[in-house]
């Protein structure tokens, strides 16, 4: 086992307990559905979500090839999962056993925490970046600080501006941006 598989394996973990709970939560909703008031803002904020465990897992891949581990690059890249976790727990309501869920209500009372996250999140992987220099292709570090810099605009509407129109364009900006970054990167993929 080398050293990128041993952290691969520890931050997995965490990426994976950011799935469960986004599963965990979304199947508690279909369980508790007749007591679910629906919201497509938040159903798209939770695949947003998913979308964002996946890619950020998938996005270590480029990590591969650097060469040494030391505890400052392990530190910084384990922020990554932590944060995508507590962005999980701000998309997925906790449901009540005997109380009706609304999904729009506690859209608009998490929306900022939401994409407060998700805004921090793209400013470390953006300060991260530098690990990215020493790797076999140090293009990368420009290309992840520019490639974000599109979602994290889009945060920051969502974040100031509370209209339903920002809360979709910052949404659906997000989910097409990353699908497209996911077909861009699975084709670097060797």
């Amino acid at each position: 086992m080398d050293k990128f598989d041993f952290v691969l394996i520890l931050l997995s973990f965490v990426f994976a307990m950011a799935m469960a709970h986004l599963l965990a939560g979304v199947g508690a909703l279909i369980a508790a559905r007749e007591r679910v008031r629906f919201s497509p803002l938040l159903t798209l904020a939770i695949l947003n979500a998913l979308l964002q465990v996946f890619v950020d897992w998938l996005a270590l891949w480029d990590l591969r090839s650097l060469p040494a581990w030391d505890l400052l690059t392990i530190a910084v890249i384990f922020t990554y999962p932590i944060v995508i976790y507590f962005l999980c727990v701000a998309a997925v309501p906790e449901p009540s056993h005997d109380r009706p869920i609304d999904m729009d209500a506690f859209y608009w009372k998490t929306r900022r925490l939401y994409y407060g996250l998700f805004a921090l999140l793209l400013l470390i992987f953006m300060g991260g970046s530098w690990v990215l220099l020493r790797t076999s292709a140090p293009e990368l570090a420009l290309q992840q600080c520019l490639s974000n810099l599109p979602f994290l605009l889009l945060c920051l509407l969502a974040l100031f501006v509370r209209e339903r129109w920002a809360q979709w364009t910052a949404g659906l900006g997000i989910f097409v941006l990353t699908v497209g970054w996911s077909v861009l990167f699975t084709s670097t993929i060797q």
